[in-house]
């Protein structure tokens, strides 16, 4: 069993903004909220499907040492155009100036089983001072008896106060390519 350490509440906003070259706008506001005894609750909007909303609940493992993680297993549901539960899984981990994360969720569809899909975003990246950081991420989306499709791109970001700015590169050499900035805050 992971240690639990949770003295105090923390809340936050994520808002990132999709531009695609291929697709239009899409904006995906996500809210999430950690009490005292480790339970964790994240609302989402346009993340599983378009015009479509979510909510989760799960329990946060975490520990501060040498190396800082937390672990977040997490049920949900989903509902608006598409309407079905999941299960997902948050890892972050932190070494000095280095870090890895990863959101992982198998969503299982209630109108049809052919519109169930498996989804992971993982990056790994570092942060050579207190206000930028860098680093490479990935999304890879699996749909019900389809083939794995990977996306790879890089990461900027920066540090202002308490805000993160997050701006996200995927298959930038490609006619393909998309891009997702974020202005998030915790508190």
């Amino acid at each position: 069993m992971l240690p639990d350490t949770h003295a105090q509440t923390k809340s936050g906003i994520e808002n990132y903004n999709f531009l695609s070259t291929n697709e239009s706008y899409v904006w995906m506001p996500v809210v999430h909220h950690l009490g005292k005894k480790g339970i964790y609750t994240e609302m989402r909007y346009n993340y599983e499907a378009l015009n479509s909303a979510s909510v989760y609940i799960g329990k946060n493992f975490s520990n501060k040492g040498s190396i800082n993680y937390t672990v977040k297993p997490m049920l949900g549901i989903v509902f608006g155009k598409y309407n079905g539960e999941s299960l997902a899984l948050n890892l972050d981990l932190e070494h000095k100036n280095l870090f890895a994360s990863m959101q992982t969720q198998y969503t299982i569809s209630n109108d049809s089983g052919k519109d169930n899909f498996f989804f992971t975003w993982a990056e790994v990246g570092y942060q050579p001072v207190k206000w930028f950081f860098t680093g490479i991420s990935t999304q890879l989306t699996r749909m019900y008896k389809e083939r794995l499709l990977p996306e790879y791109g890089i990461l900027i970001g920066f540090n202002i106060k308490k805000i993160t700015i997050p701006v996200y590169a995927f298959s930038p050499l490609s006619n393909n390519r998309n891009f997702i900035i974020g202005l998030n805050t915790e508190w």
